[in-house]
C-alpha cells in the first residue's frame, strides 16, 4: 500500500514536468508544506516521500535537500542526510540552515571539529542564528574549550534570552571551570525557564544538580 502511495506521488510528478514553470513551482512548494507537516507529527518516512517529490518536479530545490536531511537523520540515516545536507549546500551555499544541520550530525559523531567548522559557517552566512551558536558551544565544551563554549552559550542566550538549553549548558561549562556560583545562577535560571515550558526531564537533571550546591 505503501509502494503504491508513492508511486501515485511520483506519476504526479511525471505528469507536472510538462506543466508550466509557475504551476510546477506551486506543486513543488506543496509538496514540501506537506512534507513538513508529516514531519511536525512524526511521521518521517511519509515526509521523504513528500521531500522527493519536490526534489522530482525540481531538481535544484535545496531547501527540500535540507528538509528530506532532517527526517533522514530522525530516522538514523546519518550518512544519506549529510549527502542531502551537501546537495542543498551545494546547490545554493548561502543557507545557513544545511551547515548548521550537518554539523549536528557530525557532533552526534564525534567529529567536533568538523562540527564547529559547519557551524562557523552557519554563523558567517547567518550572524544570529541562534542554535548554531548553542550547538557551536556543545561541541566546544566536548574538546574542553569551556571558555569558548560560554562566549558562544552568551551568543544565543543574548538572541533568545528563554533559550533553556543554553543557560544549564553554560552552567556546566563554568562548573567546569571552578565558577560555582555563576554555574549555580546559570542552573537556577535554566529551572525556571524549564518549569515554566514544562520540561519534565531537564527540570529533574537541573534539580539534580542543584542538590550538589547544598
Amino acid at each position: 500500500m505503501k509502494d503504491k502511495k508513492l508511486l501515485t506521488v511520483l506519476l504526479v510528478c511525471l505528469v507536472c514536468f510538462g506543466c508550466g514553470s509557475e504551476k510546477t513551482s506551486e506543486k513543488v512548494i506543496d509538496y514540501n508544506r506537506r512534507g513538513l507537516a508529516n514531519a511536525k507529527r512524526g511521521e518521517y518516512k511519509a515526509s521523504i516521500e513528500m521531500y522527493s517529490a519536490a526534489i522530482l518536479l525540481d531538481p535544484d530545490y535545496a531547501e527540500a535537500y535540507n528538509n528530506r536531511g532532517v527526517a533522514k537523520k530522525r530516522l538514523g540515516r546519518f550518512e544519506a542526510a549529510i549527502a542531502d545536507y551537501d546537495t542543498a549546500i551545494r546547490l545554493d551555499p548561502s543557507l545557513g540552515t544545511p551547515y548548521n544541520n550537518r554539523g549536528i550530525i557530525r557532533k552526534s559523531l564525534g567529529d567536533y571539529e568538523a562540527a564547529i567548522t559547519d557551524y562557523d559557517t552557519a554563523i558567517r552566512l547567518r550572524p544570529d542564528y541562534v542554535n548554531a551558536y548553542y550547538n557551536r558551544g556543545v561541541a566546544k565544551a566536548q574538546l574542553d574549550q569551556y571558555d569558548a563554549a560560554i562566549t558562544d552559550y552568551d551568543a544565543a542566550i543574548q538572541f533568545n534570552p528563554e533559550h533553556t538549553k543554553a543557560y544549564f549548558r553554560r552552567g556546566l561549562a563554568k562548573r567546569s571551570l571552578n565558577k560555582t556560583a555563576e554555574a549555580k545562577q546559570d542552573f537556577q535560571t535554566a529551572l525556571e525557564l524549564a518549569t515554566q515550558a514544562g520540561n519534565v526531564k531537564l527540570k529533574g537533571n537541573i534539580e539534580n544538580l542543584l542538590l550538589q550546591f547544598k
